[in-house]
């Protein structure tokens, strides 16, 4: 049992971090079949523990991650997920057989295109428009009610006579494919780039002035949350009455009886998903009958009376043409495909990245084969495998293992075939990507200091630790041909008394393993930063989500006096601000 409670903290830990990472930072850690698959594990392993020990489990909870900035308002009735499949088999037994005994009624279910956008939740009193919020954690959402009340297809005030008094409608957010293709090529273009139509959609819903650029999103209305009186029998029926009230509704929906047809449908638009002006995920399958889906109800991170029918990853071969190694913050060194440049899902794509070696020789990798590549999720581009039959000895060559670190030359110690480099921060690599790690966002939010500045001044030698960025100086600074303005903004944001949340500086000591969401956890746990100092194994077992490994490492981070005077001397430089103390 104690095996069985080890597995479940590490899985919630690490799924966890997947859903702060994909609905706060829009930056999708793994696949949806992966995220998927790794849900399914824990909710195995849970049925062996209590109820009261899964309240907080992912299982049971939607995305726990709200934006703080955002005021945060309560949805009328849960904004549930939905349960995700990927191949027919488990769509029958999972779904279908369900409801097995009711299916002799015709036009039993719904299907639906699932959408690749946001989801929003958009509250009407008397017809107009109150607030918009987004799903949030399922029960409390972000108002973005500004925003999103200037995107031409969400009206403000419905029309029509037979209005339900209350009326919650549910829709997705989303841009068109030409709309997405401008954005990256226009006015972003001196910014990183939105790697797919969702994330640009989350951009664009998150900017303070949206007003010039709001007309590039689009809206379909796909439900109803609530309304104080009833407005349809099935929902087929009721999208058309929405569409009555000027609420925009795609006009690919069917209803159907069997399996048969609704593979058909799924069948049709995974084959010609491209012929659209938007870009879809897969097909949502409902219950049509709304009496019967109020019956059916819903777990706490999903209604039973629907699935999402999701679409396999789109893949391409392409030849390998090398493999480099990059080090990263924590020492780890990690092989980078490099291979000729393909395009899926209109993305060009010319290097994928390996993990460690062990995928090296799990793929059997050499250079010159032809790859098959696979953009999973639509995101991330990943190597599935070797057209072995397509090899040849004169066009194949080995993969040289490194032995000495690709920055600084340093030995590589190999750890089970994790490869590390052994100097710390005198390898310009790890210094570089920690000084980008600690002036990111989540960690002290450093203005105007990006990561080309930061490698400049690592190339150049005028810093070699984090107190040399803050006693930074317009000679210095002149040195890397900067203007007088960039210049004075650079030192302005430099010398100002940053002040920051406690799990913000935590995250920023770049303690391995120790991302934001544990980072968040220990600060709540703590409270302040000298109780977090003076911690033990035995105090940090005490705390939810946190690994064997996570605690060895923080463990091992506090026993050095080297860093506990390296947060002294960020102490001088950094106010930490305190939750949940009493006054």
């Amino acid at each position: 049992m104690i095996k069985v409670n080890k597995l479940i903290h590490k899985l919630r830990e690490k799924i966890n971090i997947c859903n702060y990472k994909y609905y706060v930072l829009n930056k999708p850690a793994i696949t949806d079949q992966q995220y998927d698959l790794l849900l399914l594990k824990l909710e195995k392993l849970e049925r062996y523990i209590p109820l009261e020990k899964k309240q907080k489990s992912p299982t049971q909870n939607i995305n726990d991650s709200l934006l703080k900035h955002y005021k945060q308002i309560a949805h009328k009735t849960p904004m549930l997920s939905l349960q995700n499949t990927f191949n027919s088999q488990f769509l029958y037994k999972q779904f279908i057989c369900l409801y097995k005994k009711y299916i002799n009624y015709k036009n039993f279910f719904c299907c639906e295109l699932k959408f690749d956008g946001v989801a929003i939740n958009l509250l009407y009193i008397n017809g107009h428009l109150i607030h918009g919020l987004t799903r949030g954690n399922g029960y409390i959402g972000e108002d973005i009610t500004h925003n999103i009340s200037l995107i031409k297809d969400i009206p403000i005030k419905l029309k029509g006579n037979n209005i339900p008094q209350t009326l919650e409608v549910r829709g997705e957010i989303f841009i068109t494919k030409k709309n997405f293709y401008y954005i990256n090529q226009n006015f972003l273009m001196q910014k990183k780039k939105f790697c797919n139509t969702r994330s640009a959609v989350v951009g664009l819903l998150r900017m303070r002035n949206i007003n010039n650029y709001a007309n590039l999103l689009s809206f379909f209305c796909y439900g109803v949350g609530f309304a104080n009186r009833n407005i349809a029998c099935y929902h087929t029926t009721l999208l058309k009455q929405c569409k009555t009230y000027g609420l925009p509704i795609s006009s690919n929906i069917i209803s159907c009886t069997t399996l048969q047809e609704i593979i058909q449908f799924y069948d049709f638009f995974k084959t010609n998903r491209h012929k659209l002006s938007y870009d879809i995920d897969g097909i949502v399958i409902k219950i049509n009958d709304i009496f019967l889906q109020k019956q059916i109800g819903c777990n706490s991170r999903a209604p039973k009376w629907a699935i999402a029918y999701k679409f396999p990853s789109q893949e391409k071969s392409t030849i390998l043409k090398q493999i480099f190694f990059q080090t990263g913050r924590t020492g780890i060194i990690t092989p980078i495909a490099y291979f000729k440049s393909i395009k899926i899902s209109g993305v060009k794509i010319c290097y994928a990245t390996l993990y460690n070696i062990n995928e090296i020789y799990r793929l059997d990798l050499k250079i010159g084969d032809i790859i098959t590549i696979q953009r999973c999720g639509n995101v991330i581009p990943k190597i599935i495998h070797v057209v072995k039959s397509k090899r040849t000895k004169q066009h194949s060559n080995k993969i040289i293992i490194p032995q000495f670190c690709p920055s600084c030359n340093a030995k590589i110690i190999n750890n089970n075939n994790l490869l590390y480099c052994s100097a710390s921060f005198s390898c310009k690599a790890q210094f570089k990507e920690y000084l980008k790690h600690f002036i990111s966002r989540n960690a002290i939010n450093i203005k105007y200091v990006g990561k080309q500045l930061i490698y400049r001044l690592v190339e150049k030698n005028i810093i070699s630790n984090v107190m040399d960025l803050f006693a930074l100086n317009k000679k210095q600074l002149r040195l890397l041909n900067l203007g007088e303005t960039t210049i004075q903004k650079i030192l302005l944001s430099l010398y100002a008394k940053h002040k920051v949340y406690l799990h913000n500086f935590l995250f920023a000591l770049g303690i391995k393993n120790m991302g934001i969401v544990t980072s968040k956890n220990i600060a709540d746990h703590f409270v302040t930063l000298e109780n977090f100092l003076k911690t033990d194994k035995y105090h940090l077992l005490k705390i939810n989500g946190i690994g064997l490994k996570t605690i060895s490492y923080i463990c091992s981070f506090l026993k050095k006096k080297d860093n506990i005077q390296y947060i002294n001397l960020l102490r001088q430089k950094i106010d930490i601000i305190y939750l949940n103390i009493t006054q």
